[in-house]
């Protein structure tokens, strides 16, 4: 058993740019390239990491799953779509009995309340319950207790990106310890490495506009300062209008500058001298990795795996989350020291690369081999 490759299904909501999404694409790669038969699983939607996983050679199965629902986008009840997405959840089993795989590793909500059950059913032997971090759009109440009871008894292990996400499913879903692994993220040697120290600083947020990233919290923090850097935003999301107003009325349209979504954020880290991530919930921010690697220091909230990663003082600074003060503080005392900014940066690098993606999908394989002893 030790020495057989391994079938493995990696399944996901969607394919769109995301940091758990990219993690999947390195975590597919990696596991292909180690001899594995590996094949990916979307649920809802399609994405630009389809083009990657083509070029990994990595099969890639899309359903376009859109939930147990009765009623159209204008809010029509048409019981016809309802049974249109249960055949969406049949052709899912059928596709996990067909592969027969060995192990199938669900990340995100729908697929391990989802695609787990449908592998369990299945007969498939492991399967891997992926926890990232909560999402504010996750059901809540009644329909949320079902989902999880769901996932729960099909979940052969969970496996999170943070020791904080590992504690809080002890403690609010009364998981057993010892059926948690925490293996953290992998993050990429950077093509380019920046240099801190330039002047004047200018920072940088890579993260989807949502608001639960915490957009505002800066802007906010921006204006409180007399000479504020200026702050390149990078990414897409529904947040991008209220954001634009905001940056609008508090006048900072000089300082602030949404760049919109990119191929390879990570390309464009070298060009700064400090990353901003202001969220108010993670797991384990691929953002922060990335800078780390990159060279930069880091101000980052004290939220999920955050502190498990970036030393506060040494790589960084970590606040506390929805405190603008705090994060004006922290953003102004980088921007103003080329000497701390260099410190940082290297101290930052040198943690990031212990948390290489061929340790991580190692990890991977030892956890998935493990369950089928």
């Amino acid at each position: 058993m030790a020495d057989r490759p391994l079938r493995i299904v990696l399944s996901i909501g969607s394919l769109q740019v995301g940091g758990t999404e990219s993690q999947l694409v390195k975590l597919a790669g990696r596991l292909t390239a180690r001899g594995h038969d590996v094949h990916v699983l979307a649920v809802s939607r399609g994405g630009p990491y389809e083009d990657d996983l083509r070029a990994l050679g990595v099969p890639t199965r899309v359903f376009s799953y859109a939930g147990l629902r009765t009623r159209d986008s204008s809010g029509r009840r048409d019981p016809r779509i309802l049974l249109a997405e249960i055949r969406k959840l049949l052709a899912m089993w059928r596709h996990l009995r067909t592969l027969r795989p060995d192990v199938c590793h669900g990340f995100l909500f729908t697929c391990y309340t989802h695609v787990l059950p449908l592998a369990w059913l299945a007969g498939v032997p492991a399967r891997v319950n992926g926890r990232r971090g909560a999402s504010p759009q996750e059901p809540t109440g009644l329909l949320r207790a079902a989902l999880d009871f769901a996932g729960h008894r099909s979940s052969s292990l969970y496996v999170t990106n943070s020791r904080a996400l590992g504690a809080r499913l002890v403690r609010d879903e009364k998981v057993p310890a010892d059926r948690i692994e925490v293996i953290a993220n992998g993050v990429e040697p950077p093509a380019r490495v920046a240099d801190p120290a330039r002047s004047p600083a200018r920072g940088i947020v890579v993260a989807n506009l949502i608001a639960y990233k915490g957009h505002a919290d800066l802007v906010e923090a921006l204006a409180l300062l007399n000479s504020p850097p200026a702050v390149c935003l990078v990414g897409e999301g529904p947040e991008r209008e209220p954001l634009t107003a905001l940056i609008r009325a508090r006048r900072l349209g000089h300082v602030v500058r949404l760049a919109g979504g990119v191929p390879d954020a990570r390309a464009l880290l070298a060009d700064y001298q400090f990353a901003v991530l202001p969220s108010h919930t993670e797991g384990l921010p691929n953002a922060v990795l990335e800078a780390m690697a990159a060279g930069l220091p880091v101000v980052a909230t004290r939220v999920g795996g955050v502190p498990e990663v970036l030393a506060d003082g040494v790589a960084g600074l970590v606040v506390p989350p929805r405190d603008p003060a705090a994060l004006a503080s922290a953003i102004e005392r980088l921007a103003g020291d080329p000497e701390l900014r260099r410190a940082m940066g290297a101290a930052g690098r040198r943690a990031a690369e212990r948390l290489s993606v061929d340790e991580c999908a190692a990890r991977h394989e030892a956890v998935y081999r493990r369950l089928l002893r």
